[in-house]
Parts: structure tokens; sequence; C-alpha cells
């Protein structure tokens, strides 16, 4: 029996990243929140995971650095910026850069009108240093706006692998609250 080479075909890769965020998008309306301020945050996350191609060859060992500054285009719902990292695996260095979105899903529990977590819809696309197409995307948590913890799943469609990992970050400057927790409170 022979193992067939792709997971799936580019084109079905990108619909499916695209019902993904669209779904994402619409659940996001429903939600009221005081995350997302407008402004810029300066996430800078340390990953881990591994390089497969979900076949017989052995799964690679991925780690990386990764800074993606990002500025809120609609407050409480979207953010955009870069990201820049710098990956290791297959006993090499690699850099990586390219757009980053992060769409806000939820933000709760509230304890006195301000959010304790928001869950983030992400999506990137980046170029590498060895020929690397990376596209796709993942969840983000992020708590009190001090740290960040995600997991995302990148289709590289030039080499014909994923890219597969976990990570924690932290805000390096933290912004000030830019609206009162007690507002509103009776």
């Amino acid at each position: 029996m022979k193992v067939p080479q792709k997971l799936l075909p580019p084109c079905h890769t990108y619909a499916l990243a695209t019902c993904i965020f669209s779904a994402g998008l619409l659940f996001s309306h429903y939600t009221a929140a005081q995350e997302f301020p407008k402004g810029w945050v300066f996430p800078l996350e340390l990953g881990q995971g591994a390089v497969t191609t979900f076949n017989h060859a052995p799964d690679l060992y991925l780690g990386s650095l990764t800074f993606t500054p990002q500025y809120t285009l609609i407050k409480s719902r979207l953010r955009i910026g870069p990201a820049v990292a710098g990956a290791y695996t297959n006993k090499r260095i690699y850099g990586l850069a390219g757009p980053h979105l992060a769409l806000m899903l939820t933000d709760k529990p509230k304890v006195l009108l301000s959010t304790v977590l928001n869950i983030q819809l992400t999506a990137e696309h980046l170029w590498g240093t060895s020929e690397q197409r990376l596209a796709g995307g993942g969840l983000t948590a992020e708590v009190g706006q001090m740290a960040t913890f995600s997991l995302k799943a990148l289709r590289d469609y030039h080499l014909n692998s994923w890219w597969l990992q976990a990570a924690i970050g932290i805000n390096l400057f933290m912004q000030k609250p830019s609206e009162n927790p007690f507002e509103g409170v009776h």
C-alpha cells in the first residue's frame, strides 16, 4: 500500500483556513470586550514542536523564538502586524518573516468588568531563509495582557511539510489600562 505524499492539496488547505477564519469572525461579532485596546502590543514567544510530513519519515524537532509586534486595527476585535522568527530544525537555524493577524474570539471570565484572559484566532504567512513558505495559524490565549500561550499549525506548501508547535510568551512592553474597570459598576 502506497502512502500519499500530500495530506491536503494547497487549494484545500487555503479553503479550510478561510472557513475557520470566517467562523471566528462571525463568532467574535457576538462578544463584547475591553481587550485589544487601540495601540501596540509586543509579544515575544518561545515555542517547541515538530516538523512532520505525516508519513514514514521521522519527525524533526522544532524550536522557535518569535517576535510579533501587533497594532489594533479594530478595537476589541482585530490586530495586525509582522511576525519575525528564528527557528531551529533539522540541525539548522532559519529565519522567518511575514504578516500576522489576530482575531479575538472571546474574553471570559470578567472580574469587575475587566477580563482575565482572551482567546484569539491567529493567521500567519511566513517566508523562510531556506525556501520555506508557511501558511496557517492557531489559537492563542492572552492572560491579563501579560502572557501568551499558543498552539499553531503551519503548512509549508513549498517543501510539503507541517510545522506544529506550542508556545509560551510575554508582552514585552505592557500598556497601561485605557479603560476604568469600575466604570458602570453599581
